[in-house]
């Protein structure tokens, strides 16, 4: 049986490596990673809806919808880390209990998601051009926003790396 000293515990902290990473601190770089992440399939799926929307601005449509929930996904899922309670689970209307620049950009996002539900009742139906480009246009300043904010969010020494 090992016993365990004020000097073990410290290098036990530390990983063995020498230098303590704080629990705070990783769990944070752990939740940037997983957001990073999560944003970039939303940057990708929005690229894949540019590629499409010439020929089949049906599928564009979707994936630029598509892109933009998982961007709104980062913001409430951030949200949900701080709140006792969750978010709903409808992540437009928890865009909107979180307030500012999340419930407006959940505001301009209602006709595109009727065109959404449009599209869904009628599998012919195609999307209205004007709606397809603003919705491409909108989420790219979306997902660069949240890009922007996670950044903002880096502890300090950490900043300097990713600028």
């Amino acid at each position: 049986m090992a016993i365990i000293t004020a000097g073990s515990r410290e290098r036990g902290a530390a990983g063995g490596r020498g230098t303590a990473v704080p629990r705070s601190l990783r769990a944070h770089l752990a939740h940037l990673d997983a957001d990073q992440a999560c944003l970039q399939r939303a940057r990708q799926l929005l690229q894949q809806g540019r590629e499409l929307s010439a020929t089949e601005p049906r599928d564009a449509f979707e994936l630029a919808h598509r892109a933009a929930l998982r961007g709104a996904g980062v913001l409430v899922t951030r949200a949900n880390r701080e709140r006792r309670r969750p978010l709903p689970l409808n992540v437009w209307r928890a865009l909107e209990r979180i307030g500012g620049s999340a419930a407006e950009r959940s505001a301009e996002l209602t006709e595109l998601v009727a065109e959404r539900e449009r599209l869904d009742r009628d599998p012919a139906a195609q999307p209205d051009p004007v709606l397809l480009e603003r919705h491409l246009e909108q989420t790219a300043r979306h997902l660069e926003q949240v890009a922007d904010l996670l950044l903002e969010e880096l502890p300090g020494p950490l900043t300097a790396l990713a600028g």
